[in-house]
C-alpha cells in the first residue's frame, strides 16, 4: 500500500477500534452464535491479515461486521447497515456503522456511490465484480449490469486520450418504467427530477399565478429541462433562458415527461430538446411545428 492509502487505513482503523473498545457492544462477540450470516472465509482471512498488520488486537468483532455487510448482497446506507447489525442481535451506533463501511472501503469490501441526493450506498465490492449502475431518479430503483461493450468503450477512450485505464464508475440516471407510467397523466413541475425534459399542459392556481407564470413565457407546449432543485426552488431552462421558481409556483405548472425509452422514444416521437440555436430558422421552424401539435 501506498503511503496516502496506509495513512487512510490507520485513521479509519483508529475510529473503528475506538468504537469497537467502549463498553458492550460486540465485545467479546461469538461470531457462531446463530446470526444468519453466510461464511465468506477468503474476505475474513484477508480482513484479519490486514488488522494483524495494523496491529488490531481483537479481528473477530469487525470480521463479523463484515461478514454481515457481505451476506447482504445488496447496496446499503449506513442507516440500514446499522439497522441489520440491530435485526442480527447486536445494537451499534450510527456512527459505528458508518465508520465500519468507510474502512470495508478503504481496504477494498466495499464500493461506495452516491444518490443524486447525496446519499452514499455502499455494496460488496472484490475481484472480478465490477459492473455499473442505472438509478432512476423518480423513485431510487438501482440496477446493476455487466456490458462488455460499455467497458471496451472506456477502454478506447483512455487509450484515445492516452491514458492507462485503471478503474471507473459509471452511474446512469433516468426514469424507470413505472416511474414513466406515473409520469403519464401528468405532475407537477416541482415533483419531476434532474434532468427531465418535460412539457407544460397546464397553467394553474389563481389568476395572479396565471398571470405571473405567463410573463415568463410559459404556456401549453412550453418544452423545459429541469437543471437543479434546492429548498423547493426549481432552475429550469426554457430555449436559452435560466428560469428559477419558488415552491407554490413550481407546484402550479403541470407538465408531462418527454424522453427516449425502450425501443426508440417515451411518449413522444419527435427530438426531445431543441439543439438548434434560438436564431436560427431550423430552431424556429421545430417550435412553430411542435406548437401546431401541441395545441
Amino acid at each position: 500500500m501506498n503511503s496516502a492509502f496506509t495513512h487512510m487505513a490507520r485513521r479509519l482503523h483508529r475510529h473503528l477500534s475506538r468504537y469497537l473498545d467502549r463498553q458492550g457492544g460486540l465485545r467479546n462477540l461469538d461470531v457462531n452464535s446463530g446470526a444468519k450470516t453466510t461464511p465468506h472465509a477468503g474476505e475474513k482471512e484477508a480482513l484479519a491479515t490486514i488488522l494483524s498488520g495494523l496491529g488490531h488486537q481483537n479481528p473477530e468483532e469487525p470480521m463479523f461486521m463484515l461478514e454481515i455487510f457481505l451476506s447482504s448482497d445488496c447496496h446499503l446506507t449506513a442507516e440500514e447497515f446499522q439497522a441489520l447489525m440491530i435485526e442480527n442481535g447486536h445494537d451499534i451506533s450510527l456512527d459505528r456503522a458508518q465508520v465500519s463501511l468507510e474502512f470495508f472501503t478503504a481496504m477494498g469490501f466495499a464500493e461506495r456511490h452516491y444518490t443524486e441526493d447525496g446519499r452514499a450506498l455502499y455494496e460488496r465490492s472484490g475481484p472480478g465484480s465490477h459492473h455499473d449502475h442505472i438509478i432512476c431518479s423518480g423513485c431510487g430503483r438501482n440496477v446493476e449490469f455487466n456490458r462488455p461493450d460499455v467497458d471496451h468503450l472506456i477502454e478506447k477512450i483512455a487509450c484515445d486520450e492516452e491514458f492507462c485505464h485503471l478503474h471507473h464508475k459509471l452511474v446512469i440516471y433516468g426514469l424507470c418504467p413505472e416511474c414513466r407510467e406515473r409520469r403519464a397523466k401528468g405532475l407537477p413541475l416541482s415533483e419531476t427530477a434532474v434532468g427531465e425534459v418535460v412539457s407544460v399542459v397546464h397553467l394553474g392556481g389563481n389568476e395572479d399565478m396565471v398571470h405571473r407564470l405567463a410573463n415568463l413565457g410559459l404556456h401549453k407546449g412550453t418544452r423545459l429541462k429541469v437543471l437543479g432543485e434546492q429548498g423547493g426552488t426549481m432552475v429550469v431552462l426554457q430555449d436559452n433562458c435560466r428560469l428559477a421558481m419558488g415552491p407554490e409556483m413550481a407546484a402550479s405548472v403541470m407538465v408531462r415527461t418527454v424522453g427516449r425509452g425502450r425501443g426508440g422514444h417515451c411518449g413522444d416521437h419527435r427530438n426531445i430538446w431543441p439543439f438548434h440555436g434560438p436564431d436560427t430558422v431550423e430552431y424556429q421552424d421545430n417550435i412553430r411545428h411542435r406548437r401546431r401539435e401541441d395545441a
